[in-house]
């Protein structure tokens, strides 16, 4: 995900932001929880410990409300008095894979819009956020572009805050220096990528996985398709693409819910009219079978990817699959970081989609390991679709899924990034809907969707690194204690 530019926070509001962003990095991305696990059954309890229970307590969770405004536009919003700030998302769909025949547009109109409006120029519209001490956000992936603002509460920062971030939104200049500042930067940008091993192989992938869609492009286009556009072409983009009908909003923080809905129709009300773009998904064809593809680069290590095509948020079996790529990515970080120690962890990950999306994964390690790792993936899954998750690694992520629930709403921003993902795949009001759900999952069901979506063989894998002899794995190290650790990512 792309995000072009953050404005600074004054200083004592930065220090808030600034937490919280560290939290719901944590929960937005894959992040690993240690749990200690015993390796072997002691000899003697101390009966202290079995008097424990295991029960977990009863969080109360936050009342979402959410109501839809006259363009169409869905609002949700979670009234929090805890700080005296609020947190504003509004979310359109604009990603790259509304580019059409002009890959970077929607990138280069996202970014102009910190460039100033008609009735200020960047440097007025920055001092403006900047002298309420507002935080600024803002960015774009393949089918979404989004801004984020945070102010205080109060009504003589609120209002300013929020005329400004409507004027931004309403009337962005698009000047003529603002589109050569913007597009210098995607031409940065793109050099960045292609020297990048981790973006090499992404592209890579997504070229094997959907050839001919505009998922192959890179979301910033191209140095050609960028120097192609003009004025025109932004004017238009805008307006088909930023209209109200296209838009949705999420709001937390220290309001009633009569000012939270007066907020989201002054915002609303100030957008283009038009209605609300097409979904442009198609569905891939799936591979008869892998293949595995090298980009020779000097480098110490190597980055190793492998990817199939996955499932949408809200497919019947999104959440069983999300569920077993995660159990699989505990198997692989404890057979390759734990007990092999050729990496320094394993991410697995599938992007949030509402079209096609793939599940990925990815690690380095030295470039010697590289072929006997990816064998070894390939081996291990295979036993993994035919044996299935066991009982106990899937009651190990319903139990932490469980405890982690209360992090899902600890900070505003906790809880307007979960709100999005409600708002964009609509579903049921609750921030437990997803984890009840995965509680209700047996290892069975998750074995079987597995299996109906992915294939022992259809992996594609790109490796991205020097051409060395290879090596056999090294040998399963014996821990030196009966304490294991094991890596629990966190589903979100």
């Amino acid at each position: 995900m792309y995000c072009p530019r953050r404005r600074a926070m004054n200083k004592p509001h930065a220090i808030a932001a600034s937490r919280a962003l560290r939290v719901a990095t944590l929960l937005f991305t894959l992040a690993c929880v240690c749990v200690q696990a015993r390796a072997q059954e002691p000899q003697a309890r101390l009966q202290s410990l079995l008097e424990l229970s295991t029960a977990v307590p009863a969080t109360r969770l936050p009342t979402i409300k959410a109501w839809k405004l006259s363009q169409n536009t869905k609002v949700l919003f979670v009234e929090s008095h805890t700080l005296p700030m609020i947190d504003v998302q509004i979310t359109f769909a604009a990603g790259s894979n509304q580019d059409g025949d002009t890959p970077g547009l929607a990138a280069t109109v996202l970014s102009l819009f910190n460039e100033g409006s008609t009735l200020k120029d960047a440097n007025a519209l920055a001092k403006g956020f900047d002298s309420l001490g507002v935080d600024l956000g803002n960015g774009i992936d393949k089918e979404r572009s989004f801004f984020t603002l945070r102010s205080l509460s109060a009504p003589h920062i609120r209002e300013p805050a929020m005329q400004l971030f409507t004027e931004m939104l309403a009337q962005p200049g698009f000047t003529v220096e603002g589109q050569r500042r913007v597009k210098n930067e995607l031409f940065t940008k793109l050099k960045i990528n292609h020297e990048d091993p981790h973006a090499l192989a992404r592209m890579q992938i997504y070229n094997e996985l959907y050839p001919g869609q505009p998922y192959t492009r890179s979301d910033f286009g191209s140095v050609e398709s960028l120097e192609r556009i003009d004025e025109s072409h932004l004017r238009a983009f805008y307006r088909r693409a930023y209209t109200a009908a296209n838009a949705q909003i999420v709001i937390v923080g220290d309001l009633t819910l009569q000012q939270a809905q007066s907020l989201s129709r002054s915002l609303a009300n100030a957008l283009p009219a038009g209605p609300a773009l097409a979904e442009r998904h198609s569905v891939p064809a799936p591979l008869p079978h892998g293949k595995t593809l090298h980009i020779e680069d000097e480098a110490t290590h190597t980055v190793l990817m492998l990817a199939q095509n996955a499932l949408p948020n809200q497919h019947p079996d999104g959440v069983a699959i999300r569920a077993g790529h995660i159990i699989f990515s505990h198997i692989l970080n404890r057979q390759l970081r734990e007990e092999r120690s050729i990496t320094y962890g394993v991410l697995s990950q599938i992007p949030h989609a509402q079209g096609p999306t793939p599940w990925i994964i990815s690690l380095n390690t030295p470039s010697r390991y590289s072929q006997s790792a990816l064998v070894h993936i390939k081996a291990l899954f295979a036993q993994y679709l035919q044996d299935g998750p066991s009982e106990t690694e899937l009651d190990d992520i319903k139990q932490f899924l469980l405890r982690a629930l209360p992090q899902l709403t600890a900070s505003n921003l906790d809880m307007r990034n979960e709100l999005s993902i409600i708002n964009r795949f609509n579903q049921p009001l609750a921030f437990n809907y997803k984890i009840q759900q995965i509680q209700a999952l047996t290892s069975e069901q998750i074995k079987a969707a597995m299996n109906r979506h992915f294939t022992a063989d259809g992996w594609v894998g790109v490796t991205v690194g020097p051409s060395v002899a290879q090596l056999p794995l090294p040998k399963v190290m014996v821990p030196e204690t009966t304490m294991a650790q094991s890596c629990m990512p966190a589903i979100r």
